[in-house]
Formats: C-alpha cells, structure tokens, sequence
C-alpha cells in the first residue's frame, strides 16, 4: 500500500464515520431524574448510566 492509498482509505473512513450518528437510540430507555435513579439504587440490580453531548 502506497501513501496515497492509505491517504484516500483514511480519509473514506474518516467522512464515513461522520456519516454514522454517534449514539443510537436504546429501545426502552429513560430520561434521567433523580426518582428514577434511586429507585435503580435501591432496587440492587444493576443498570447502566448514558450520557451524551450534542457538542
């Protein structure tokens, strides 16, 4: 593989990686509210935390 080939792929993968939305929507997730998460605290199971920015 020459540079300019390693160039053009990273660059594609570069631009298709921007295509691709950074979070998925999780079926069945909440908002979060403070209810909600000592409720998951006190109930022993565990859970997990998502955070995201728009920025």
């Amino acid at each position: 593989m020459n540079r300019r080939q390693l160039l053009r792929n990273g660059l594609g993968l570069l631009a298709l990686a921007s295509a691709v939305p950074a979070s998925a929507t999780i079926e069945g997730a909440e908002t979060f509210s403070q209810e909600l998460f000592n409720e998951a605290l006190a109930s022993g199971e565990a859970f997990l935390l998502d955070f995201s920015a728009t920025w």
